[in-house]
């Protein structure tokens, strides 16, 4: 097949686990004999080949600023990032010309606007749109969550969203879409999306490079090691993290040590630092920054327990899932499309959103329960084998693409 990814971050440039996904979906279809071509932002660092093409208005070299909330948008600009941006369309018309492909795939396009979207539709070529998170609902019909912009320009880029919604349903909708949870799939079924146009397709990652790893009983005294990782903003819930580490030292508990790995805004990271020296745990609490997969996954082999306090609508991440599959035990929470992933008691421990002692308390039962953290550990590895294969997930991709091409009877049974 000849396929056209058109999306807003594509590495070096990272924010999180969207960019990496789709760079590895990229790499393994075009390992499979396809032809990929990228549309995404501007940057300085984009791979320096032909099927590259960064001509999105997104400055990527300053994906900080843009991507993270370190600079506040006037009206106008707000109003192109996250509902229509008349340059990102016609750029994007433009490469499609040159690529011609026969599927376009939208992957993400948050800070992107809905305009490569429309051009990809405009284009005339089968569509397929990933929907990772909410970006596509707050695009088409409610910006508010993530202006943030002083009341009255908010109010302004609201009112031009709405008269620009029937122009935008007219020009997008039908849509097929593919939900990376079903979580994610009942969202957009609320928000007006119909049912044979939306399906699921859990992502997969890579068992080999997250091998299974059985580990022994701790010796005495050997504290338990625990990993964060994800981008370090509110969200993500690192902050309760660290505080249910501090409230375990105060209750003695003291064998403890966290790594947490994971980028974020200056501001952040200086606050996640305050909270640190607050809860007085910083003895037992290394930020290592934003660090490459590969220490991750050495991260997820040599440590015992994954925390994914996660708070907000976590669509479906897969850190917890590669934590899995090493044979990590995993506690969560049951934000979002998590407990897709973990049944709790069966693959790992489930708690509250924002509830640090909750989480402690999950914590220092697998931290004084080593059979029962074995047990969960090891049944996460069985599970994450049986349903959460990269190469499976690649094999539902193609045939997902594949379906729309000229010719093909559309059944969503396939």
């Amino acid at each position: 097949m000849r396929l056209a990814f058109v999306t807003n971050l594509y590495p070096p440039y990272i924010v999180g686990g969207n960019e990496m996904l789709c760079d590895e979906v990229i790499t393994a279809l075009r390992a499979r004999g396809h032809e990929v071509a990228v549309v995404c932002g501007r940057g300085r660092d984009l791979p320096s080949r032909p099927d590259v093409h960064g001509v999105l208005p997104l400055d990527l070299d300053r994906k900080a600023e843009t991507f993270l909330g370190g600079r506040v948008p006037g009206t106008f600009e707000a109003f192109r990032w996250h509902v229509f941006d008349p340059v990102a369309y016609r750029a994007t018309r433009q490469a499609l010309r040159r690529v011609n492909p026969e599927v376009v795939v939208v992957w993400n396009l948050y800070m992107a606007s809905l305009g490569p979207l429309a051009a990809a539709r405009r284009h005339g070529r089968p569509v397929v749109t990933h929907v990772c998170d909410k970006w596509l609902h707050l695009s088409l019909a409610d910006a508010g969550p993530v202006l943030n912009l002083a009341p009255s320009a908010k109010r302004g880029v609201l009112l031009a969203q709405r008269l620009a919604r029937p122009l935008l349903s007219r020009a997008l909708l039908p849509l097929r879409v593919v939900a990376i949870s079903e979580f994610m799939r009942r969202f957009y079924l609320s928000a007006g999306f119909r049912a044979e146009d939306v399906q699921t397709i859990h992502l997969g990652v890579p068992l080999p490079d997250f091998a299974y790893r059985e580990r022994p009983p701790r010796s005495r005294g050997a504290p338990l090691r625990l990993l964060f990782v994800g981008g370090l903003w509110e969200g993500k819930g690192p902050q309760t993290a660290v505080r249910a580490l501090g409230r375990l030292k105060r209750e003695g508990l003291r064998a403890l040590r966290l790594d947490v790995c994971g980028g974020g805004t200056p501001a952040f990271v200086e606050w996640l630092r305050g909270v640190i020296a607050e809860e007085d745990v910083a003895e037992e609490v290394t930020l290592h920054g934003f660090v490459d997969r590969k220490v991750v996954r050495d991260f997820c082999q040599s440590h015992d327990l994954l925390v994914f306090p996660s708070q907000w609508d976590e669509p479906f991440a897969a850190v917890p899932v590669e934590a899995m599959s090493t044979g990590m035990a995993v506690v969560a929470t049951t934000a979002g499309g998590t407990p897709e992933a973990i049944t709790d008691g069966e693959t790992g421990l489930l708690v509250p959103p924002g509830d640090v002692a909750a989480l402690a308390a999950a914590v220092r039962r697998l931290a004084e329960d080593d059979a029962l953290r074995l047990r969960l550990g090891a049944t996460a590895a069985r599970a994450a084998r049986e349903r959460f294969s990269f190469d499976r997930y690649i094999d539902r991709l193609e045939e997902c693409y594949r379906l729309l091409l000229p010719g093909r009877r559309h059944d969503r049974r396939a």
